[in-house]
C-alpha cells in the first residue's frame, strides 16, 4: 500500500464503478482456460476473496446504483452539472449576457461538494427526503421546492428511476392529526 504525501486524497469512486470493477474481475475468473479438465479450478485457492468479491457485487447490484437503467456513458456530464457552481446574478453583470447563456442552454450548476456529489451518485434519490438527507443545507442552498423537484427529476434521466412527487398538503395533514391525538 502506498503511503499518501501530505495534502494528498485518496481518489473517491462511485459505487457503479465498484461494480464495474468487479463485474470485470468476475467475468475474467469465469474463462474456461482457468479451469482443469476434471472442472477443478487451476491455481492457487482464493475462496474467500472471491466470494467477498461475489458478496460485494451482489449487494451493490441491490443499491439504488446498481439498476440496470443507469446511464454510465452520461455520468461525466452529470456529475458536471453538480459540482458546477450555481449561477447567480450579480449587480455588475449585463443583463444580455446573462440572457445569452440562457439561450445558449447553459447548464445551471448545484455547487455540491465532492462528498455530497458521490452521495448523490452513489444513492440516486427520488425524494425530496433523501435529497435533504444527502445534501447539507439543501433548503438554503436550492430553496425552491420546485428547484429540488427538477434536480430530482433531472437526476431521474441519469438514473431512469421514477421520482416521487410529494402531494402538497399530505403531511401537514398528518402533523396536525397527530398533534390532536
Amino acid at each position: 500500500m502506498e503511503a499518501l504525501k501530505c495534502g494528498d486524497a485518496p481518489t473517491l469512486v462511485t459505487n457503479l464503478e465498484v461494480m464495474e470493477l468487479l463485474q470485470e474481475r468476475l467475468t475474467t475468473r469465469q474463462t474456461p482456460d482457468m479451469f482443469s479438465s476434471d472442472g477443478k479450478k487451476k491455481g492457487p485457492s482464493f475462496q474467500s476473496r472471491d466470494w467477498i468479491e461475489q458478496t460485494v457485487f451482489e449487494y451493490l447490484k441491490s443499491s439504488p446504483a446498481g439498476s440496470s437503467d443507469v446511464k454510465l456513458d452520461e455520468l461525466p456530464k452529470l456529475v458536471e452539472t453538480l459540482r458546477r457552481e450555481a449561477a447567480t446574478a450579480s449587480p455588475s453583470s449585463d443583463a444580455d449576457d446573462a440572457k445569452s447563456d440562457e439561450d445558449d442552454g447553459a447548464i445551471q450548476g448545484y455547487g455540491l461538494t465532492t462528498a455530497e456529489t458521490l452521495q448523490v451518485l452513489n444513492h440516486l434519490p427520488t425524494s425530496l427526503v433523501e435529497l435533504h438527507l444527502l445534501i447539507e443545507d439543501l433548503e438554503k442552498r436550492i430553496p425552491e421546492e420546485e428547484k429540488q423537484m427538477d434536480f430530482l427529476r433531472m437526476l431521474s434521466q441519469y438514473s431512469g428511476k421514477e421520482v416521487v412527487e410529494a402531494a402538497a398538503g399530505d403531511d401537514d395533514e398528518e402533523v396536525a392529526n397527530d398533534m390532536e391525538d
